[in-house]
């Protein structure tokens, strides 16, 4: 039952927090900033962006997101899995 709850809410927050930062895009900057320090927004070529930290933060957070999302979708089934066998 715990694991189950516990899944949801990891689906629920990955699902919400994702939202959030697609349209706001308040979670990734703030990240990047506190990462790359003086180096963010940086021009590079002419072009400003994030591409002077050396990785886009955007595909971190919606690679951390997905594996938190998938992290919940399995305690669900570990959780729906056990109570049939017992």
């Amino acid at each position: 039952m715990i694991k189950r709850k516990l899944g949801r809410i990891l689906i629920v927050s990955s699902i919400v927090l994702w939202f959030i930062d697609r349209f706001s895009r308040i979670i990734s900057a703030n990240s990047n900033s506190i990462l790359c320090g003086d180096h963010y927004l940086q021009p590079v070529n002419g072009i400003l962006g994030d591409l002077s930290c050396g990785f886009n933060a955007d595909m971190h957070f919606t690679a951390l997101m997905f594996l938190v999302l998938i992290t919940g979708i399995a305690l669900i089934i570990i959780s729906l899995v056990r109570n049939e066998v017992h």
